[in-house]
């Protein structure tokens, strides 16, 4: 049995070490990995070759990968106490080897689903970047088809419901949560319709312009005129 990409990312989210079973390049076994953080790592070593494995100490690395020699495991185990991540591993063999876990901090707030692939995070969570893959986007904004809301019509509905169309009010987000990829792409069509609504402004604004100045230069004209009228009376 090979570990999938999909199983050794699911045994680090959790906290789970995938072990080696008793006949090696034949089985794997699952263990739950008892960490507090600080000084406890615990091993099941009940369906090991040798159930003698124990931990040996490894003091605040940053991170260690360790290896088996054929079939003695009586040497070759491992205690974390300042650790983020370890692997253990048999490198020579066939397929067996061992995965595990991240920060004990976020152990016990994250969970996953082995048939979905998907993970829960009960906590924050922080990163420097997140990619989120959507096929659909907003830019249907922009096609000549599209009906462009009315600015009153918005008025209307933002004042009898508190919320722009087509976004969830905020008591259904605190209710339902917010798909994020979904989300994104709504508060761009948002955006990309307020574009529209500013170039549409733009335009008569523009417009106005135009005209204000028109109407200024025929006032100019006709007060040169009147001033010249003035003047011939005068004389």
């Amino acid at each position: 049995m090979t570990l999938s990409e999909k199983q050794k990312v699911n045994a680090r989210a959790t906290g789970y070490a995938i072990i080696a079973g008793k006949n090696p390049g034949v089985d794997f076994s699952v263990f739950v990995i008892p960490w507090d953080g600080i000084n406890t790592l615990e091993h099941n070593a009940n369906n090991q070759i040798n159930p003698s494995w124990h931990p040996q100490v490894v003091i605040k690395g940053n991170f260690f990968n360790q290896g088996f020699d054929g079939s003695d495991f009586t040497s070759y185990s491992s205690f974390v106490t300042s650790q983020s991540d370890f692997d253990l591993y048999k490198s020579t063999g066939t397929q067996w080897w061992i995965v595990c876990s991240t920060l004990p901090s976020f152990s016990k707030s994250i969970t996953s689903n082995e048939n979905t692939g998907n993970v829960a995070i009960t906590n924050k969570l922080e990163a420097k970047e997140i990619k989120v893959t959507l096929t659909p986007t907003a830019d249907f904004v922009f096609e000549k088809e599209y009906g462009l809301p009315k600015l009153e019509e918005v008025e209307k509905f933002v004042k009898e419901n508190k919320h722009l169309p087509e976004i969830a009010s905020a008591k259904e987000m605190e209710k339902e949560g917010v798909n994020v990829g979904e989300f994104q792409i709504k508060l761009l069509q948002k955006i990309e319709e307020l574009t529209l609504y500013s170039i549409d402004l733009n335009k008569k604004n523009k417009e106005q312009e135009a005209l204000i100045k028109s109407q200024t230069d025929i006032l100019k004209s006709l007060n040169e005129r009147l001033e010249k009228i003035e003047k011939a009376k005068q004389k």
